[in-house]
C-alpha cells in the first residue's frame, strides 16, 4: 500500500498559550495521565440497532470525530518541531481468537459516518483474518489508538508507555458495556500526554463525545 505523507502545521510556540506548560512537561516533568468514565450509550445502542450498524466502528468514527475536531489531539514531533497534523486518523485493534493475539487496523477519516462504516467494513474484510500485528502495513504518522476489552467492564484503566517522551497521540480503551439503573454503560478509558493537552481537554473530549451519544441520530 502507497505510503500517507500526512500534511501539518507547525506550531508557533512564541504565540502558543501552553508554551510554559509544554516546556514544564517536556522538562522534568514528562508525564502521561489517565482518566475513566462510563460513557452512557444508551441512545447510542438504540439507533445502531434501528440503522443496522456496528458498534465498534460508530464509537471509533464518534471518537475520530471529536479527536479531529481539537488541535491538542493531533500534535506530534516532526523533525524536532512541534507540529499539528490536518487530520489524524484511527488505529483500532481486532482480536483473534484462534491465537489469542490482536492486530492493529488503521481507516481513513473524512469525517463522514456512513463512508466510515464502509471503510472500516472494507479494512476488517481485507485484513481481519490476517494474524500479523499490522496486517495493513505499518500505519502512517498521523494516527491516534484504539482498543477494546469487550470481555470485562472496569472503572479503571491504566496504559504504560516505555520511554513516553514526545508520544503525543491519546489512547482510547473501551470496556465491556454493562446495565445499569436503566441506562447502558460504557467504560472508557483515555490517556493523554500533559505535554500537549490537559485535563480540561480531556474533560471537553468526554462531554462532547456523550452529546454525540445522545444526539446520534441528528448526526
Amino acid at each position: 500500500m502507497k505510503k500517507i505523507t500526512p500534511d501539518y502545521t507547525p506550531v508557533d510556540l512564541s504565540r502558543w498559550a501552553r508554551k510554559e506548560h509544554f516546556e514544564v512537561f517536556q522538562s522534568f516533568a514528562q508525564s502521561t495521565f489517565n482518566q475513566t468514565v462510563q460513557l452512557d450509550i444508551t441512545a447510542l445502542l438504540k439507533h445502531i440497532k434501528q440503522v443496522g450498524w456496528k458498534f465498534y466502528p460508530t464509537i471509533i468514527f464518534l471518537i475520530s470525530k471529536i479527536v479531529n475536531s481539537h488541535s491538542e489531539f493531533r500534535m506530534a514531533m516532526k523533525n524536532d518541531e512541534l507540529v499539528i497534523w490536518d487530520e489524524v486518523y484511527p488505529s483500532y485493534t481486532v482480536f483473534h481468537n484462534e491465537t489469542e493475539t490482536f492486530s492493529c487496523i488503521w481507516s481513513q477519516y473524512d469525517g463522514n459516518i456512513h463512508h466510515f462504516q464502509n471503510v472500516y467494513s472494507e479494512d476488517t474484510a481485507r485484513y481481519g483474518n490476517n494474524l500479523a500485528y499490522w496486517p495493513k502495513g505499518e500505519s502512517p504518522e498521523n494516527i491516534f489508538f484504539v482498543s477494546g476489552i469487550p470481555w470485562v467492564s472496569f472503572t479503571s484503566f491504566d496504559i504504560n508507555v516505555a520511554n513516553m517522551k514526545n508520544f503525543f497521540s491519546p489512547m482510547f480503551t473501551l470496556g465491556k458495556y454493562y446495565h445499569q439503573d436503566g441506562k447502558v454503560l460504557l467504560p472508557l478509558a483515555v490517556q493523554v500526554h500533559h505535554s500537549v493537552c490537559d485535563g480540561f481537554h480531556v474533560a471537553r473530549l468526554i462531554n462532547e463525545l456523550q452529546a454525540l451519544c445522545d444526539d446520534i441520530e441528528h448526526l
